[in-house]
């Protein structure tokens, strides 16, 4: 078990053609959805799934 928490800074972009995506710190990326609102749910999600890990 690592000694230190690695911080996840999740981002959402434009992904072009209309679709948005996020990336975070740690290397994770989402699928392209065209709901700017949804990639910022599914973005939050990973950060609360990453705190409980």
């Amino acid at each position: 078990m690592p000694l230190f928490r690695k911080k996840h800074e999740t981002e959402v972009f434009d992904a072009g053609f209309g679709n948005w995506n996020f990336r975070c710190s740690c290397g994770t990326h989402g699928r392209p959805v065209r709901s700017r609102q949804e990639m910022e749910t599914k973005a939050r999600l990973h950060r609360e799934a990453a705190a409980r890990r």
